[in-house]
């Protein structure tokens, strides 16, 4: 039995690859089910025992995606030996990295960002909460080291998380370069962190 899952699982697995490279190359709306399951050497009939459809192929791929900056993000948060402020900016400049990234290797990826906020919006919710949450421990570790001033953690990081959207919203990405980029991202966090500083 356990067997029979890990081989599923790798299927499952094959089968995400295989979608991804299809959506980078030719866009979500181009990539047909069939055109995925011969790129994995099986039948339509038989992707569609893994898979309902296109859109679970595509949230399954998002999920990953989220899995992946959750990863990055939370080893910034474990880093030793930073400040809040420190951690705040090398948490921002690497969601925005990731993100950078992303979309430069999937320049379609917009397309499906749009197939997945509208078919599967909990997805970008989980995400916002489990950036929220992240955000949250910054701000206690600030306020325990005296840092920072916030009256509300979770209010607080609901609203920094919102004022750092641009540098997670894959559209923005062709309008500027990387160092574009960093560079704004320094600059609206070094505001954010006027804001919170703790005032004498």
């Amino acid at each position: 039995m356990i067997e029979q899952e890990q081989e599923a699982e790798m299927i499952r697995d094959e089968i995400l690859n295989a979608a991804h490279q299809r959506f980078r190359t030719f866009g979500y709306g181009k990539t047909t089910m069939a055109e995925i399951a011969e790129d994995v050497n099986m039948s339509a009939a038989n992707l569609y025992r893994y898979f309902h459809n296109k859109q679970d192929i595509a949230a399954a791929c998002a999920d990953q995606c989220m899995a992946d900056l959750h990863t990055l993000l939370k080893n910034v948060i474990n880093l030793p030996d930073l400040n809040a402020t420190q951690r705040l900016h090398m948490f921002v400049q690497t969601a925005m990295r990731y993100y950078y990234e992303m979309s430069h290797d999937t320049p379609r990826l917009n397309e499906l960002v749009e197939s997945i906020a509208h078919n599967h919006p909990r997805i970008i919710h989980q995400r916002n909460q489990k950036i929220e949450s992240l955000m949250a421990a910054i701000l206690k570790q600030g306020i325990e080291e005296d840092e920072f001033q916030v009256d509300d953690v979770s209010t607080t990081a609901r609203a920094v998380t919102k004022a750092i959207v641009m540098f997670s919203t894959p559209i923005f990405m062709p309008l500027y370069t990387l160092e574009q980029f960093e560079k704004m991202a320094v600059d609206v966090v070094a505001l954010i962190i006027k804001g919170l500083r703790k005032t004498n």
